[in-house]
């Protein structure tokens, strides 16, 4: 009688083709999520769905809220005892891009806000950035947690969580 042969290389190759299908499966039934993961680990910013408050830094003996050492914002008007974020009062910002490995001159940055509690998706702001510095003027008319998403050029740069009082 004959030895029939391949039949460890036909299980293996059944075996990958089913495992195949389950991770198109998941991909399709999951991508939005593993999108969102995805994201945020390429911005090395906090998962968006841990919605924690992003701690402040320090840079050049200023106080900034942002990503370290990719983006800072900082408050420039209104009294010194308000809070960097206060409800439905408008305020002027300095906005620094702080990666030394990117040249942003020229470039334009977008800022939008989404609330944690409504979910609502405002334009904060949109203007050139000029010696990795630029300006914003927006407010959050809400109380509570926003999400703070910083495009340039049209492509996501850093996100990070403040707090409107």
């Amino acid at each position: 009688m004959e030895k029939k042969k391949g039949l460890i290389p036909s299980i293996i190759f059944g075996l990958i083709i089913l495992l195949s299908l389950l991770v198109l499966t998941f991909f399709i039934f999951r991508g939005e999520y593993i999108l969102e993961m995805i994201k945020d680990g390429l911005t090395e910013d906090q998962p968006v769905s841990s919605w924690e408050l992003s701690p402040t830094f320090t840079y050049e003996n200023m106080t900034l809220h942002g990503t370290e050492g990719r983006f800072g914002i900082m408050k420039v008007n209104g009294e010194s005892d308000e809070p960097e974020f206060p409800v439905s009062e408008g305020r002027l910002y300095h906005v620094y891009f702080l990666d030394s490995d990117e040249d942003f001159n020229g470039k334009r940055y977008k800022m939008e806000a989404t609330h944690k509690d409504t979910g609502e998706t405002v334009q904060l702001y949109e203007w050139d950035i000029d010696s990795k510095q630029s300006g914003a003027k927006f407010v959050l008319e809400k109380e509570g947690l926003w999400k703070i998403d910083v495009s340039v050029g049209d492509e996501p740069y850093t996100s990070f969580i403040v707090e409107a009082k």
